[in-house]
């Protein structure tokens, strides 16, 4: 299983990368690429730009084929707009909003995170 993300300020990333999971970092200003195995989107909350990127990303070729379910990141200052990024393109794709955290997440966040992967039976947890 791969994950998915875009990170603007490197929080994302930077819980990405502690996930010891697979990944592919999207590009900004070109998210165009193809994946061809299962994936879970991790999408950062700033506008709405960031929806009609990674739309963009999962319209492309069978990118819809692989597509499994949605991550948020967010801060919960800003109250119903947490993760709001992740929580449209879940109703958009009608695909599970599988976890949500804030920031780069927490360690308890990680080990979360990778529970929740596993009982979608995403994969396993590593």
């Amino acid at each position: 299983m791969l994950i998915v993300y875009l990170s603007l300020t490197g929080n994302v990333r930077n819980f990405v990368r502690r996930t010891g999971f697979d990944s592919f970092e999207l590009s900004y200003t070109n998210p165009l690429s193809e994946i061809n195995e299962d994936f879970i989107v991790i999408a950062p909350s700033y506008d709405d730009d960031i929806t009609e990127i990674i739309s963009s990303f999962i319209d492309y070729k069978n990118n819809q084929d692989y597509l499994k379910g949605f991550v948020g990141s967010g801060s919960l200052n800003y109250d119903d707009k947490y993760c709001f990024n992740a929580k449209d393109l879940s109703l958009k794709y009608r695909k599970p909003l599988i976890f949500t955290f804030e920031f780069s997440g927490t360690d308890n966040d990680i080990i979360n995170f990778k529970k929740e992967v596993n009982e979608f039976g995403i994969a396993s947890v590593k």
